[in-house]
């Protein structure tokens, strides 16, 4: 009598209960945008600058500070970009005279704020140099491991390489502006559905994800952007139907490129 061993696929969606008030605010941000583009088009007088890049830098770092609840400040860099950008434009001031004291002045913001670490003095010694050598070299050209089951990234003016080595991966957040994330989950292992959210605008993010995970990416919106499975598909060789990755989110002038080694 032959028997089969089905398993079923579950359903492994994480509560993001700490990001629930800056999903909502994100939200409200891009309503508002919404709200505004449509007060326009039935001939509501609305200042022209509302609709340049510099309002659009400002719109996507309140965009990316809420959905993260502004627990870094990484989202401050476009504000302040678009504040600068609008101010050099509609308002009669030299603002280069102000630029480098506001730049020192947030520097000691970051400073105050940033977390103590605890130094130490060390002697000389060879081999405790080479290890800390090597650890930086395998930290920006192999990938900072990603710790526990999910993930959370934002990457602004620059670019984020993590692997992800959960044998129970349960999915994330992706953030990238004007950025790029290289997420590697080739040691991974996931069970069931398991959703990943990537934001980006005028970014690219790459995915290295086993072969026979089966991907869907029918919620993920893309304007202007696009998604590839480059994977390399050996004939005969078919999904998984128990481990599925759901992509869903925002691709606004980017990609998404999935390989597979």
């Amino acid at each position: 009598m032959e028997t089969e061993d089905k398993k079923e696929v579950t359903d492994n969606r994480p509560e993001w209960g700490g990001h629930r008030s800056g999903r909502i605010f994100g939200g409200l941000v891009v309503m508002v945008v919404g709200g505004l583009l449509l007060a326009r088009q039935v001939g509501v007088d609305i200042p022209e600058w509302i609709f340049t890049w510099p309002s659009l830098l400002i719109v996507l770092g309140l965009y990316v500070g809420a959905r993260h609840s502004f627990k870094s400040f990484g989202w401050l860099i476009p504000i302040a970009i678009g504040a600068f950008l609008l101010s050099k434009e509609h308002i009669d001031l030299d603002v280069w005279r102000y630029f480098w004291p506001a730049v020192i002045i947030l520097i000691g913001i970051g400073i105050m704020f940033k977390p103590r670490r605890r130094f130490r003095h060390h002697r000389w010694n060879e081999e405790r140099w080479k290890r800390k050598w090597e650890r930086q070299y395998n930290y920006y050209h192999e990938g900072k491991p990603v710790e526990g089951d999910t993930i959370d990234s934002v990457s602004i003016f620059g670019g984020t390489k993590k692997n992800v080595i959960s044998k129970d991966f349960k999915g994330g957040e992706s953030v990238c502006m004007f950025g790029g994330l290289e997420l590697n989950m080739s040691q991974a292992d996931i069970n069931g559905r398991v959703n990943l959210e990537v934001v980006q605008v005028f970014g690219g993010t790459k995915l290295v994800v086993p072969p026979h995970w089966k991907i869907q990416a029918d919620e993920l919106v893309t304007v202007f952007g696009s998604i590839e499975d480059k994977r390399h598909i050996q004939p005969g060789m078919v999904y998984d139907e128990t481990k599925v990755l759901v992509l869903e989110g925002t691709c606004v002038f980017g990609g998404i490129e999935i390989r597979s080694f």
